[in-house]
């Protein structure tokens, strides 16, 4: 059976929470994923105009590694959701079906207690777990592919074969957006005899993670979009005074090599094949293609026929994936980054794979084509509008159509079910 409500759809990243209903074309929500508990009344602040009311507070997180660590304080984010979602109204959270997504990497124990919270503090009817690269890759008409997201705090690469992670080809690293963060912080600390002349005056005497949480939030990101995608030569700061940053540096090669450019008071852990989080962007492509390659190529002792055959599949898998690579994530819409990271794949499979004459096969998709606009929304909200394309198959009602029976069978909970079954049917819906 179709359902008439709508979902609401929650994608909980490192540095915005984007929400809003299935059936919105954007999120109707984003807002900063921090919090502050108010010292004098212990009230948990949510959203980032809320925020700047508490300055002299300290900021927390809710999530590390991409994940949610904080599950005392992350229904407070979930709850501002829901009294927010409808053009800032509240909806009652036990009328609409929820989706929620998470990284490939998650635990099962996160799931569990992610289930517990919105099962038995919000009463959702249904409930599901959606992974961001599935449903991104998805979203472009894809079933199998090599997603490539450059978030905020995480850079992960998945190879997606038939709809099946290939978790073990699998690799993230922190040496993201925030990365990116800490050399232009460094550079703009060496243009000012303090560093709170970047901050509004009101913010000067705020507390040490509140002035962090808003260097980060306005100042660093703003500059990063401004100088990632045009050549900036002056930049205004507060107090109409400004900057010389004419001899800026391509901050971009840091993600690709990030011992490139050593930080003061940062030792990052010696590069190794065998710590992939120890590696920046082309490396991790790198280690994903070799750990897929000897997962699925036929051993040199099988000369059989049917030996043959799987390395023609093989040959044919690889062929695939790599015409389908999607580059995705907030901090890929830096103008040179999926170019560069289309031509060291490129250069990587000449240089590392000589034997399959693949170079030529890569080739980036995209979910809208020929639309810069959509694009830019695409790679920052691609996880929530990917989750929200499948969470829109509980509402088709095509006579014809068995959307709503598959999405139901293949990746939701009831809360009837969850109250009969527990972790045991979470264990089976979101492996």
């Amino acid at each position: 059976m179709a359902y008439t409500a709508p979902a609401v759809v929650i994608d909980n990243g490192s540095y915005t929470t984007k929400a809003g209903f299935a059936s919105d074309d954007l999120p109707s929500l984003v807002f900063n994923s921090n919090y502050i508990v108010d010292q004098s009344t212990n009230q948990v602040i949510v959203g980032d105009d809320e925020m700047e009311q508490y300055s002299q507070n300290q900021v927390s997180t809710l999530l590390e590694d991409g994940l949610i660590y904080n599950f005392d304080n992350i229904a407070h984010n979930w709850r501002y959701v829901y009294n927010n979602i409808d053009n800032h109204n509240a909806i009652n959270s036990n009328e609409f079906p929820l989706v929620m997504t998470e990284q490939s990497w998650n635990t099962m124990k996160s799931k569990v207690k992610t289930c517990q919270i919105v099962f038995e503090e919000f009463e959702v009817p249904l409930f599901s777990l959606v992974k961001n690269p599935l449903s991104q890759l998805y979203r472009c008409g894809k079933s199998t592919g090599l997603v490539i997201d450059v978030g905020s705090s995480v850079a992960s690469v998945t190879p997606i074969l038939d709809g099946v992670i290939q978790s073990k080809s699998s690799f993230h690293s922190k040496f993201a957006g925030d990365f990116l963060n800490l050399h232009i912080l460094n550079y703009l600390e060496g243009k000012v005899q303090s560093v709170d002349e970047l901050l509004p005056a009101s913010y000067r005497t705020a507390s040490g993670s509140f002035k962090s949480y808003y260097m980060s939030s306005h100042v660093l990101q703003e500059y990063k979009n401004l100088s990632l995608n045009y050549q900036v030569s002056n930049l205004e700061i507060y107090n109409h005074k400004f900057l010389d940053v004419s001899d800026q540096r391509n901050y971009l090669e840091n993600l690709f090599d990030p011992t490139l450019n050593k930080l003061p008071n940062l030792t990052l852990p010696e590069p190794s094949l065998d710590l992939p989080a120890s590696q920046g962007l082309t490396n991790l492509v790198f280690l994903a293609i070799r750990n897929l390659e000897s997962s699925l190529l036929p051993s040199n002792d099988d000369p059989s026929a049917q030996s043959q055959n799987r390395f023609a599949r093989f040959m044919e898998i690889f062929k695939q994936l790599l015409s389908n690579v999607l580059i995705t994530g907030g901090t890929s819409l830096a103008s040179e980054l999926p170019d560069h990271i289309i031509n060291d794949l490129k250069a990587l499979m000449q240089k590392c794979f000589p034997n399959y004459p693949f170079s030529y096969h890569v080739q980036q998709i995209r979910p809208t084509q020929n639309n810069d606009n959509a694009d830019i929304w695409d790679r920052q909200f691609g996880s929530w509008l990917g989750a929200c394309n499948l969470a829109g198959m509980l509402n088709e009602n095509e006579e014809n159509s068995s959307s709503a029976k598959i999405a139901l069978d293949n990746w939701f909970i009831s809360k009837a079910d969850y109250e009969e079954l527990g972790e045991d049917l979470i264990l089976e819906k979101f492996k």
